[in-house]
């Protein structure tokens, strides 16, 4: 059961901005590599600038600020070398959401998190940019109308997704990984997938769902002058 990586990059305010979501898959392909079935379940493959509805993709365009320009999306098999692929959006994606009042910073954010379904793996995170400030009530609490979509976002996001390849079906569940520790060059801590697909088996939590935070959120490092 191979794992992948996807890899969603975008830019605002001029700060690149990425994404990442690991999926476990499943199934024999005929025609395509399986990280091309996996960028299309996920909406991430279109030849239009209007991302299809219901996918992780359509739905988190359907709630960012039209400031927010989608660059590419990757999706590779961590352990096959030669199961990748990338897709630049066509010029002109962006988010869906024209600016109503004034478009925050990209260090405020929209935050979802995970549940828990192994002790000994922690939850998952995301932070999506682009927010309106018509979206941002007292004290950062988010509007009800930006929530819903975030509900949409969620339920994406947990969804077990499927890909016909000319009949064959390629199945993706989402998962959270935990990867090893170990000491950077540096001398400072840093994380990686662990050596062998057999090892890292044993550090993935699936069947998680995600939720979206009630009030808007930080990501430090997408500050003016860092932007990751």
């Amino acid at each position: 059961m191979p794992l992948y990586e996807v890899v969603l990059e975008q830019r605002y305010m001029q700060q690149q901005c990425i994404n990442r979501w690991n999926y476990v898959g499943s199934g024999t392909p005929a025609a395509v590599v399986p990280s091309f079935g996996l960028l299309s379940a996920l909406g991430m493959i279109a030849n239009i600038t209007t991302l299809e509805d219901g996918t992780v993709a359509g739905e988190i365009q359907a709630l960012q600020s039209s400031q927010v320009i989608f660059v590419q999306a990757t999706a590779r098999a961590v352990y096959v070398d030669e199961d990748f692929y990338a897709n630049p959006f066509v010029a002109n994606t962006v988010g869906n959401v024209g600016t109503l009042a004034t478009a925050l910073s990209p260090l405020d954010a929209y935050g979802f998190r995970s549940n828990r379904v192994r002790q000994s793996i922690g939850r998952g995170y995301k932070r999506f940019v682009g927010m309106d400030e018509v979206f941002s009530g007292d004290g950062g609490l988010i509007t009800t109308a930006a929530r819903d979509q975030m509900t949409l976002i969620a339920t994406a996001m947990g969804e077990t997704l499927t890909y016909d390849d000319e009949g064959n079906t390629l199945t993706f569940i989402p998962c959270i990984v935990q990867k090893e520790k170990y000491t950077a060059p540096s001398g400072k801590d840093a994380y990686r997938y662990y050596a062998t697909e057999t090892l890292q088996a044993a550090h993935l939590a699936q069947g998680i769902n995600w939720e979206g935070y009630a009030q808007q959120r930080s990501q430090t490092s997408r500050q003016y002058g860092r932007g990751s």
